[in-house]
């Protein structure tokens, strides 16, 4: 069995975060309203039924390029741009149709911190390999 790069594990860990978001914001929010300002959160973030289908998006990307270290690195920077673009257009006002209102929702800080981190892990980390020990070696 082949180890995992710094890059993949993260864009696996990813993947089961921004799917289980989804999930759990489909749980909160049901399927009406889909595009819609609602009042609706999951524990402090706002979040409606597209918000939600973004989140599964996210998560396909990232188990998607985590198939290989090189594509792994792409998505993490990448989608860690995406996210960044999203805590602009969140602080902008502009992010509305994803139920985030204006710069003190708390979804915006999150796609900040998100965002800046796995860029840093796709840029910087160094992707060093440790390769898996052989079967029936002593």
């Amino acid at each position: 069995m082949e180890s995992l790069t710094r890059n993949q594990q993260f864009a696996l860990a990813s993947a089961v975060i921004y799917f289980v978001a989804g999930a759990a914001g489909f749980v909160v929010t049901g399927f009406d309203d889909f595009a819609s300002d609602t009042d609706e959160k999951l524990l402090i973030l706002g979040l409606n039924p597209l918000h939600n289908v973004v989140h599964f998006v996210l998560g396909a990307a990232w188990l998607v390029g985590a198939r290989s270290a090189a594509s792994a690195k792409l998505v993490n920077i990448a989608l860690g741009v995406g996210l960044l673009v999203a805590f602009v257009l969140g602080v902008a006002g502009g992010a509305t149709f994803l139920n985030i209102d204006n710069a003190a929702e708390p979804d915006n800080y999150l796609h900040l911190v998100y965002g800046l981190l796995s860029v840093f892990v796709g840029a910087r980390i160094a992707d060093d390999v440790t390769p898996a020990p052989a079967m029936g070696a002593a």
